[in-house]
């Protein structure tokens, strides 16, 4: 892994915008942290009733059956095996259930043929799964099928999945939100933050479409900084930090990489991930990340050409950073 390691984690006088926004993000994390474990823990106990999954594969195999102009080929194959009695697939349909919104939608008042005792007993389930998702910070501020007002453009990127999801995006929060602010300013690090995560959020839903299943994370916001910054010092040599496997010594280190390459591997990242994924099985928004990078490069071509901007990196006050190793290394 490498990751760039520019001017460090700056004083609060010296990024106060990239600190602000971390502060929120901080802040929605802890305040939702009680209701989204238990809601989650809710959910997963849900899916661990092996009952109440294979009704439900059951249920959304006859449902793909009976809409299959809908769905892609795979999940019509899925279905037929399904309903040829593959208890395995029953189970995955079973999971994946949940994603999808015309069936969630329609499932309640569905004449769905077979047990009905069984299909009251997996109504009640259902039921009892909104009224959870209902209370789950996930949904609540997240971008959803059932939340899409303009607050949720701007909310869902500012709330995590767990603290992993969270710690990584911070890290590339001050990674780029610092040393973009030194040199834009702190009005435009914040605009850049949410302009992107808005594109990325427009790109994710033009490309998979809306689902029952929220869009979080500060991912495609901070995409874009990381792209503005490697397209302002595309031929640059960028000091990096990088590991192979575990990062200790003899195989860690530190090298100087030019920006574009640091870019290239941003972004091949997430195409890869991205073309090697079905859309059923996303459990990651590459498709959001393309589009936060996408914004971050357009909006370097806008200052390039209205300003013709060619930022040198600026110098570390003694004691509030890390200073640069060369004059034209970022």
């Amino acid at each position: 892994m490498i990751l760039p390691y520019l001017n460090g984690v700056l004083r609060f006088k010296d990024c106060p915008i990239t600190w602000l926004l971390f502060i929120v993000n901080a802040f929605v994390m802890i305040a939702t942290l009680s209701d989204l474990i238990s809601a989650q823990e809710s959910l997963d106990k849900a899916l661990k009733d092996d009952y109440y999954v294979t009704s439900q594969g059951n249920f959304y195999a006859q449902f793909i059956g009976d809409h299959q102009a809908h769905y892609s080929p795979f999940m019509r194959e899925l279905s037929q095996r399904a309903m040829g009695g593959d208890g395995e697939k029953i189970k995955l349909l079973g999971n994946l259930a949940l994603r999808n919104e015309k069936f969630m939608t329609e499932a309640l008042d569905y004449p769905f043929k077979g047990d009905q005792v069984a299909r009251g007993w997996w109504l009640e389930k259902v039921q009892e799964l909104q009224e959870i998702q209902d209370r789950h910070p996930s949904y609540i501020l997240g971008l959803n099928v059932d939340h899409m007002s303009l607050d949720h453009w701007v909310s869902y990127q500012f709330v995590h999945s767990g603290f992993i999801h969270f710690a990584f995006n911070m890290i590339f929060l001050f990674i780029f939100g610092c040393y973009l602010e030194t040199i834009l300013g702190g009005l435009a690090v914040l605009v850049i933050y949410l302009g992107s995560g808005m594109v990325a959020a427009g790109t994710f839903l033009l490309i998979n479409g809306a689902s029952s299943a929220p869009l979080i994370g500060a991912s495609g916001a901070v995409s874009g900084l990381m792209a503005l910054f490697c397209f302002l010092h595309w031929r640059i040599p960028v000091r990096c930090f990088y590991w192979l496997f575990i990062p200790v010594k003899g195989y860690s280190g530190f090298v100087y990489v030019p920006a574009w390459i640091i870019f290239f591997l941003w972004s091949a990242s997430d195409l890869g991930g991205y073309l090697g994924s079905l859309a059923e099985f996303g459990g990651i928004a590459y498709t959001a990340h393309l589009g936060g990078e996408a914004a971050g490069l357009i909006t370097g071509v806008v200052l390039f050409v209205l300003t013709r901007f060619r930022p040198l990196p600026p110098q570390a006050e003694s004691g509030t950073s890390v200073p640069f190793d060369s004059d034209k290394a970022a």
